[in-house]
C-alpha cells in the first residue's frame, strides 16, 4: 500500500509536519504551497471556488491514504465531516468536536461541568455586558473573544486604561467582528504556561513532548500577543508526574465528556496549561497542532507519525508510547517589522540554506515563490529551528545560525528558550 498523505495548510506548522512525514518516507502532497512545502511535497492543484469537492476529487485521483488538517479554519468549516462522509481517512476532529477551540465559551462550560481546573469566568454577549460583568474581577483580568482570532484574541488587562483599549479593539474594529459575539471574562492566572499536545482517538491518548510558546512580540514577554514568536521542546516545566496528572485530571475528563455529548474528539488536542508549583489549570484548548510549537516538537520525535495518524483516523489508537530522540529543539520566528499590527508585505527574502549547519532547518511560514524569488505574504515569515543535546547548546546554535540570515525590515526575539534553562536536568 502506498504511504501517502495530503496536508491542508501552508504555514510553519504544516512545513514542519511535511518535514517529519517526508523523513518517514511518506509521499506528501500539500495545499497551498510555500517554499518549504515545495521542497518536501508534491503540490496539490485544488480549486478554491469549489474547495471541498476539489479536495475530494484530488484524493481519489492521487489515491491519497490520509488527509492531515493544519489550520483551525478548515476544521471550523467542516472539512473533516465532509471527507469522512465520503469514506476518506482524516486526522482531525469534526466541526462539532472542534468547538473546543472555535467557541471558547463552550470550552469553559465543558470544563466547569466536568470539574476541570481552569480560571473563574463569565460570558458577555455585548460590550455593555462585558463592562458590567468585568466589575466583579480585580485587575489584572483577561478578556478573550470566544471565536477564532488567529491567536490574537486574548487581552491581559492590567488597569482601567488598558480595559478601555481592549474593549475598543474587541468591539469597535473589524479584526474581531466575526469572533466577538461572545467574550469570555476571566480571572488572571499566575504561573507559567506550557503546551501539551495529545494525540487521541477519543479514548486512547498519546502525549507528545511538552513545549513552551513565546506569545508576546518582544523580549522578556513584553508587548501584545502574537501568533507565537518562538518555542522550545521538550519543556521540563511539565515534569513526568505533572504530565500524568494532567492527562488524568484534565484530558481524560474532557474526552469522556465530549464522547458522552456525542462529539467524540479525535485528532490532536492541544492543551494550553498554566502551572503554578504543583497546580495545573487550563488556559485554553485548541483542536489542532500549535504554531510554532510543532516546529520544535517535530525535531524531537522518532515515532512514525504517519502510522499513528492512520490509527487515529481508523478510530483505533494502539501505539502506546511516543519514541523521542533525547534532543532539545528551539524555534525562532523571523517576523516583518510592525507585526502583529500593520506590517510591511512582499519583502524579498534571500536565504541560502547551505550557510546553515546540518542541525538547523528553515520552515517557511508566510512566504511565496514568485518567478524564482521568495516574498513575504504574512507577518511571521520564517521559522529557524535548531536541535542539539541540551537546551543551552540548542539556544546557542539557533542564534548563531539566525545571525547569518539578513532580511531587510525584519526582527526576531533574542530570548527564545532561555526561561526554560532553570528546568533543565543538570
Amino acid at each position: 500500500m502506498i504511504r501517502n498523505a495530503l496536508i491542508l495548510g501552508n504555514g510553519g506548522r504544516e512545513s514542519a509536519l511535511a518535514y517529519k512525514l517526508n523523513s518517514e518516507r511518506v509521499l506528501v502532497h500539500a495545499y497551498p504551497q510555500n517554499p518549504t512545502l515545495a521542497k518536501y511535497c508534491i503540490s496539490a492543484n485544488l480549486n478554491k471556488e469549489n474547495f471541498f469537492e476539489s479536495v475530494l476529487n484530488y484524493i481519489r485521483e492521487e489515491e491519497i491514504s490520509i488527509v492531515v488538517i493544519g489550520p483551525e479554519n478548515y476544521l471550523a468549516d467542516g472539512i473533516v465531516d465532509f471527507l469522512e462522509s465520503n469514506k476518506v481517512k482524516v486526522f482531525g476532529p469534526t466541526k462539532s468536536a472542534a468547538r473546543i477551540e472555535t467557541d471558547k465559551s463552550y470550552a469553559k462550560r465543558l470544563m466547569k461541568e466536568n470539574n476541570v481546573p481552569t480560571a473563574d469566568y463569565d460570558i458577555a454577549q455585548s460590550k455593555e455586558e462585558c463592562i458590567e460583568k468585568s466589575k466583579k474581577y480585580s485587575f489584572p483580568l483577561v478578556l478573550k473573544v470566544s471565536g477564532l482570532a488567529a491567536g490574537k484574541g486574548a487581552f491581559v488587562v492590567k488597569d482601567r486604561k488598558e480595559m478601555e483599549s481592549a474593549l475598543k479593539e474587541i468591539y469597535d474594529t473589524e479584526q474581531f467582528s466575526k469572533a466577538n459575539s461572545r467574550v469570555v471574562i476571566e480571572e488572571f492566572m499566575k504561573g507559567e504556561e506550557v503546551s501539551l499536545f495529545v494525540i487521541t482517538d477519543g479514548e486512547n491518548m498519546l502525549a507528545l513532548p511538552p513545549a513552551q510558546d513565546f506569545k508576546r512580540v518582544y523580549d522578556n514577554d513584553e508587548g501584545p500577543n502574537t501568533g507565537g514568536m518562538g518555542s522550545y521542546a521538550p519543556c521540563r516545566l511539565l515534569s513526568p508526574a505533572l504530565e500524568e496528572k494532567t492527562l488524568e485530571t484534565i484530558i481524560r475528563p474532557v474526552l469522556s465528556a465530549m464522547k458522552r455529548e456525542g462529539n467524540p474528539f479525535k485528532g490532536l488536542l492541544y492543551a494550553g496549561l498554566m502551572i503554578e508549583e504543583e497546580n495545573v489549570r487550563v488556559v485554553e484548548f485548541n483542536a489542532r497542532f500549535g504554531d510554532p510549537e510543532t516546529q520544535s516538537i517535530m525535531c524531537t520525535v522518532n515515532s512514525s507519525l504517519y502510522d499513528i495518524f492512520m490509527e487515529v483516523a481508523e478510530g483505533n489508537l494502539t501505539t502506546e508510547k511516543i519514541e523521542t530522540n533525547s534532543l532539545s529543539a528551539v524555534t525562532v520566528v523571523i517576523a516583518s517589522e510592525g507585526y502583529p499590527g500593520e506590517y510591511k508585505k512582499s519583502i524579498e527574502i534571500s536565504v541560502d540554506d547551505n550557510t546553515l549547519d546540518r542541525n538547523t532547518l528553515i520552515f517557511h511560514a508566510g512566504t511565496k515563490n514568485d518567478n524564482n524569488k521568495i516574498f513575504s505574504t504574512g507577518g511571521r515569515m520564517l521559522n529557524v529551528t535548531s536541535f542539539d543535546m541540551g537546551l543551552e547548546k540548542t539556544i546557542d546554535r539557533v542564534y548563531s545560525n539566525i545571525n547569518k540570515i539578513k532580511i531587510e525590515g525584519s526582527f526576531y526575539r533574542k530570548d527564545i528558550g532561555k526561561k526554560g534553562l532553570k528546568y533543565e536536568i543538570k
